[in-house]
């Protein structure tokens, strides 16, 4: 058998663990989780657990973010990327949460397709990202930017969606500023090994709504508003 025979073997198991575990997967989550090789996004020693649904280290003590944690990012309950939506993603580490929002919002073909701007504050990390989207060929879709995250994208906002991959002690106002009507804030809040994953929503009268979808654990945000 081909390495990307076991590849695709190794990607179709963890997705039938994912469901069996009760983890939502859309026939559309499914399309981008197929289309995106992960192993592309880790370190060359890590390919070998690239589709382990397990946290990463990646450069600088950052992680990649587990499988699962990923496919909840992008689900309906969470953020619901839909096509020709922009996103703006804080901490794009190794870009591999920007490939698959792109894939969501940007799939190759469609008429209307969206833009994902993802924000790195580690000069490491903003290497490595961009290296892995070129090598991928998502720069037609994601475009990686070295600055403060906590501090949003004023030359590209609003945003449909923002996604922050690091946890913060209390949501960066610059963030809320600079969604859309309806457009949704992802983001992990609270102490250093345990925060709530928190899906907050501006309403019409400028207003916002939340939601709490449970614990998780994130690397700290940095930067002024970490």
């Amino acid at each position: 058998m081909s390495s990307h025979d076991d590849l695709l073997k190794e990607k179709m198991q963890t997705l039938s663990k994912l469901r069996n575990q009760k983890v939502i997967v859309t026939e559309r989550m499914e399309q981008a989780y197929l289309k995106v090789p992960r192993e592309e996004f880790v370190l060359e020693k890590h390919k070998d657990r690239a589709y382990i649904d397990t946290p990463l280290p990646i450069l600088s003590n950052q992680t990649i973010s587990a499988i699962h944690m990923v496919m909840i990012y992008v689900s309906p309950s969470c953020a619901d990327p839909q096509i020709g939506q922009k996103v703006l993603e804080v901490g794009a580490g190794s870009g591999y949460n920007a490939a698959m929002f792109a894939e969501m919002v940007a799939p190759e073909g469609v008429d209307n397709p969206g833009h994902v701007y993802a924000i790195e504050i580690i000069p490491e990390l903003v290497e490595f990202a961009k290296s892995n989207i070129e090598r991928t060929g998502y720069s037609d879709r994601v475009t990686i930017i070295a600055s403060d995250g906590g501090s949003g994208y004023l030359a590209e906002q609003p945003f449909d969606i923002i996604s922050v991959a690091a946890a913060s002690k209390k949501v960066p106002p610059p963030l809320l500023e600079q969604l859309t009507i309806n457009g949704k804030l992802i983001i992990p809040c609270g102490r250093m090994f345990y925060q709530e994953l928190l899906i907050i929503e501006k309403q019409p009268d400028g207003s916002f709504s939340e939601r709490n979808l449970g614990g998780v654990a994130f690397v700290p945000l940095t930067g002024k508003y970490g």
